[in-house]
């Protein structure tokens, strides 16, 4: 018997372009439920430009960065904050290759072959690392505490007791039938 994984976490968005399509943002939604990621937190908002400069200064220097934080900040953004085994892997595998003409052509079925049209506005972002996902949710998620929540709720996550809130479009812990250690 080996025990399961610690569940890891990233963020996820979908770009103003993106967005702009309700049947993309529909079809992105329900891949990521039949993907079997968990969603934490999910909401729609709109970038501000100190959001969108704090969110790529990693970019602050590349020639493409005012062309990002213009586009980040053109509308709304679908943000999530997703919980599942090798959740950065599995979401960036989903996402496709970062400039969209290689996506059109190499991953054709990826988000960003499918919906992206430049490497801008490549449709989705991804946390690269652990340590990118942490800043990220302390951006658009700041009331989520991601120590708290391996103490207190990953184990209810890992071993499947939770369901899914369809009017917030997040999954949640179900005490109900969990095992006395987990409560």
């Amino acid at each position: 018997f080996f025990p399961l994984k610690t569940l890891e976490l990233t963020v996820a968005l979908i770009k103003p372009h993106a967005v702009k399509l309700p049947s993309v943002v529909e079809s992105i939604k329900y891949e990521i439920v039949e993907n079997k990621f968990y969603i934490l937190r999910y909401k729609r908002c709109l970038m501000n430009v100190e959001l969108a400069s704090c969110m790529y200064k990693i970019h602050e220097k590349k020639p493409f960065y005012p062309r990002l934080v213009s586009h980040m900040t053109s509308g709304p953004i679908e943000s999530f904050l997703l919980a599942r085994e090798n959740c950065i892997t599995k979401w960036r595998h989903m996402m496709g290759i970062t400039r969209a003409c290689e996506a059109h052509l190499e991953d054709p079925f990826s988000y960003r072959g499918l919906y992206g049209l430049s490497n801008t506005r490549n449709a989705t972002h991804g946390s690269d690392s652990a340590q990118s996902a942490e800043k990220e949710c302390s951006v658009f998620f700041p009331d989520f505490c991601i120590p708290e929540w391996y103490n207190n709720e990953e184990i209810f996550f890992r071993n499947g007791y939770v369901k899914f809130d369809e009017s917030q479009f997040v999954h949640v812990k179900e005490i109900s039938g969990a095992p006395h250690l987990f409560q």
